[in-house]
């Protein structure tokens, strides 16, 4: 079960920049898949921070149906949220799908969130994970300093 210190700090965070799907405790305590990408499509609709780095396919949530598929959507949202931070986030999406870590996908949530209301844009940390994905790394001096 997830503190519930770390659930009001998640809802602090994303309730700045979303207003929908709703930051319940249940909900955040377990977040499922279809739950998580609701809320990454709509801090990319209300704030434009991730606009860019999902292909067309993926932005609908029936078609990130595989586990592949949800595994490599969140690398993608992971990587730029630790891109525009400047770290490696501690959170493995292959744990977020089987309902593992929760903690850490709260943790992933918050730094979302704040990046998000620093309004970031991601046009080159788009083109810097599709770099990434072709050829393993690549820098870059975006930086969205955590609370």
């Amino acid at each position: 079960m997830v503190d519930a210190a770390v659930i009001k700090k998640t809802q602090d965070s994303l309730g700045k920049v979303i207003k929908k799907p709703p930051l319940t405790e249940k909900l955040l305590s377990k977040p499922p898949f279809r739950y998580l990408h609701d809320i990454i499509s709509e801090v990319t609709k209300s704030t434009g921070f991730l606009e860019g780095l999902f292909e067309d396919n993926e932005k609908i949530a029936a078609n990130v149906k595989d586990k592949e598929s949800k595994i490599q959507y969140l690398q993608k949202a992971i990587d730029a949220v630790g891109l525009v931070l400047g770290s490696q986030l501690g959170v493995r999406p292959s744990k977020i799908i089987a309902g593992q870590e929760p903690e850490k996908t709260n943790e992933f949530l918050q730094y979302l969130g704040r990046c998000a209301a620093k309004g970031v844009r991601i046009l080159e940390i788009s083109l810097w994970i599709q770099f990434k994905n072709k050829s393993g790394e690549f820098t870059c001096t975006l930086h969205c300093t955590p609370e």
